[in-house]
């Protein structure tokens, strides 16, 4: 399961997103909030005149987003939005930092222990651990659907 993937934050975490699900990564700017969506959609943000729904990755995988920072807009944590294709829509996912695109070798199966459907495989580097992600496992097909029937 080796592969280019772009790796990224979610607080002290890193993940790996393939890089043939990527269509961009572009810097956060204004999210519009969507009623009655859920807990993990931050909103719509404008891509060339293209709404995106956005999803709150640290929502969504239920883990503590950090503390704001002073100087970030309206006090978001999230920064950067990878934007990809899912089932055949195009979703955004909201994540702290975009820390480099890189090939990643010797891709492990996850412990026995770790049994969140959307991790692929773990790789061990000799400063740190990146989780590979599988975004079909992220949405499954109906939430997609749900999300473009909001827009």
């Amino acid at each position: 399961m080796a592969g280019q993937v772009v790796i990224f934050a979610l607080g002290r975490e890193e993940y790996g997103m393939p890089i043939e699900v990527v269509r961009e990564i572009t810097r956060l700017g204004e999210v519009r909030p969507i009623p009655q969506a859920p807990d993990y959609v931050q909103g719509l943000i404008n891509l060339r005149g293209q709404a995106i729904p956005l999803i709150d990755l640290h929502l969504r995988f239920g883990i503590p987003a950090p503390a704001t920072e002073a100087g970030k807009p309206g006090g978001q944590v999230n920064m950067f939005a990878l934007i990809t294709e899912v089932y055949g829509n195009l979703v955004g996912f909201a994540v702290d930092e975009v820390r480099e695109v890189r090939v990643l070798d010797d891709v492990l199966a996850p412990p026995p222990l770790v049994t969140a459907p959307f991790i692929g495989g773990i790789v061990n580097l000799p400063d740190r651990i990146i989780m590979q992600l599988i975004p079909e496992r992220i949405l499954e097909s109906d939430e997609v659907q749900g999300l473009t029937t909001l827009i």
